[in-house]
């Protein structure tokens, strides 16, 4: 009975010990995002009690979204009013300084300082590396020390349906270029070399050179491609809606560039700009169309030729896929190496979204108080 009684208390205690662990690295690394983006301690501090009476369970959001903290705000004018203390002396105070922080996170949103270097990725950082000539690979971090040490890059092979690897010496010495979509803040991008292969922990493992240029990346952009593209031009209402392929003429051009949103346009004469256009034309035996404005126009008087920076707004799906295997073709491998990892990337940044407005769902009240519907 003893025995059970004592082995009972060291579980406990043990249990407890894990809590407390936890509770303090949650806490250290709230306090030292804090700093990264630039709060005082004592903001710091009043952060943490927020998130902590509002329940959240990433309190690291705090940081970087003005939609949480309203949520908690909300869910805190909820409990305050459910409990009668609404008017109360502490609670108004806290509220006080929750507007003040609302402001601040909104401020800082566009300004925040973002990672400078790779010594502060966090362990299972999930990255996409791309090894120049033989595609883009997934790895994740397994340890950040005087080297960044990531798990053996693995890749889907469509064909096999299989996961495929390189051997770690075909590694060595080799530079490659990785993404990565960090939680809560943004893509980034960096080159660095790999300077030697081996085991961490059991797992295989590459040993990268830390970078100290780090790279936002920004949301993937429709990709141009050079082209000699004859089509014609029809000059249309802004309250044309429909798409239908016109009989009669319409003026000659030349497509010099194309993408599944806009095009750059040569033809004779001076254009204008903030005209509503319909670019006809085929590609690879496929009737396309495109409606939009003309943004902008660079008219050169010599040749008395101008050319259109086109902006599509619409075109049928069909058609926007026809663009997009015409761009996919001729686009150098360098390139699509590069667009699939950024692709990667942003579906990093859309799972956490999900997360995120799935708790959301959850967290806002029934009934939110009317200021925050301001956000």
């Amino acid at each position: 009975m003893i025995v059970a009684v004592s082995l009972l208390a060291v579980i406990l205690a043990v249990f407890i010990c894990m809590k407390v662990y936890n509770l303090t690295k949650d806490v250290t690394k709230f306090y030292a995002q804090g700093f990264d983006y630039g709060f005082h301690a004592r903001e710091i501090s009043s952060l943490w009690k927020l998130a902590k009476k509002c329940e959240i369970e990433e309190p690291l959001s705090l940081f970087v979204s003005e939609n949480a903290v309203n949520r908690c705000i909300s869910a805190f004018i909820q409990k305050s009013r459910e409990e009668g203390t609404e008017n109360t002396f502490p609670v108004q105070s806290f509220l006080e300084t929750l507007y003040k922080f609302k402001t601040r996170v909104a401020l800082d949103l566009d300004n925040k300082r973002g990672l400078e270097n790779t010594k502060t990725l966090d362990q299972g950082q999930v990255l996409s590396v791309i090894y120049k000539g033989k595609g883009v690979f997934n790895s994740r971090v397994l340890n950040n020390g005087r080297e960044l040490v990531i798990a053996l890059p693995t890749q889907f092979n469509k064909n096999t349906k299989k996961i495929d690897f390189l051997k770690g010496e075909e590694w060595e010495h080799k530079m490659v270029s990785v993404y990565f979509w960090r939680k809560g803040d943004a893509g980034y991008a960096f080159d660095t070399e790999v300077f030697s292969s081996g085991v961490f922990r059991s797992d295989k493992a590459l040993f990268l050179k830390h970078a100290y240029k780090l790279d936002r990346t920004q949301k993937r952009q429709s990709i141009r491609c050079a082209c000699e593209i004859y089509g014609q031009i029809f000059i249309m209402q802004f309250s044309d809606d429909g798409l239908e392929a016109e009989s009669s003429p319409g003026y000659k051009c030349l497509i010099e560039d194309i993408s599944e949103d806009g095009a750059m346009i040569r033809i004779g004469g001076k254009g204008k700009s903030n005209v509503c256009i319909r670019l006809q034309f085929e590609i690879n035996g496929s009737l396309v169309l495109m409606q939009g404005i003309v943004r902008a126009v660079e008219y050169n008087q010599n040749i008395d030729q101008s050319r259109l920076h086109f902006e599509c707004t619409q075109i049928e799906p069909s058609m926007r896929n026809a663009i997009l295997a015409y761009v996919y073709n001729v686009m150098p491998q360098d390139q699509k190496d590069i667009q699939e990892a950024i692709a990667q990337v942003e579906e990093s940044r859309n799972q956490e979204q999900g997360k995120n407005q799935a708790s959301e769902e959850i967290a806002v009240p029934e009934k939110r108080p009317e200021f925050a519907s301001d956000s």
